[in-house]
């Protein structure tokens, strides 16, 4: 019976901790396509503005030109991401793994963590496809939440870090540096 508790309390800690990690996985998406939108819609907005300017001033018509093409570039970029929609779209599964982690503050048993599971595998059937190397990075943030220590944490590089919310890069290189990191350390 022992064993059976202690299997329970690893596989409900690593359920909770998965459920975490994608919490603040879409936090960062959402974040990452408002914030593109903001920028997207004002140089559009600035560059809209300019190229007024260049049409209403006689020896601004290049001025114009390249204004109304970045305004064309950038409005372009966003019409063809969609950022606005995916930021809701990422606000929505962030919600969704939050009603997780709520069902999860409940007592521990076999059941819950079935339904858990379940829930889950609904929601990432809905998911879009996962950037590996922003996921390693939220699972670092989890991890020191959680009160492992910096020594216990996979090692992530600055390039990757600066491009993983727009593709994964070395992906490969990313390394647990403990294997047997089971729970945190005592702080």
């Amino acid at each position: 019976m022992e064993t059976t508790t202690e299997a329970l309390a690893d596989r409900w800690y690593a359920a909770l901790f998965s459920v975490r990690c994608s919490i603040r996985y879409h936090q960062r998406r959402r974040s990452f396509f408002d914030r593109l939108d903001k920028i997207s819609n004002m140089l559009s907005l600035i560059f809209g503005s300019v190229a007024v300017y260049g049409t209403l001033q006689e020896n601004s018509k290049e001025i114009a030109l390249i204004a109304s093409g970045l305004v064309t570039v950038f409005a372009s970029i966003n019409l063809v991401l969609s950022s606005a929609s995916r930021a809701r779209d990422h606000t929505d599964f962030m919600r969704k793994y939050v009603e997780l982690e709520k069902l999860m503050l409940g007592a521990e048993s076999e059941e819950r963590l079935l339904d858990v599971a379940g829930r889950r595998l609904s929601i990432e059937a809905e998911e879009p496809p996962v950037l590996h190397v922003l996921n390693a990075i939220c699972h670092n943030e989890t991890m020191r939440a959680m009160g492992f220590t910096k020594e216990e944490l996979p090692k992530i590089g600055p390039i990757q870090t600066l491009v993983a919310q727009f593709f994964d890069f070395c992906e490969s290189d990313i390394q647990n540096p403990k294997a047997n990191n089971t729970s945190p350390t005592a702080p």
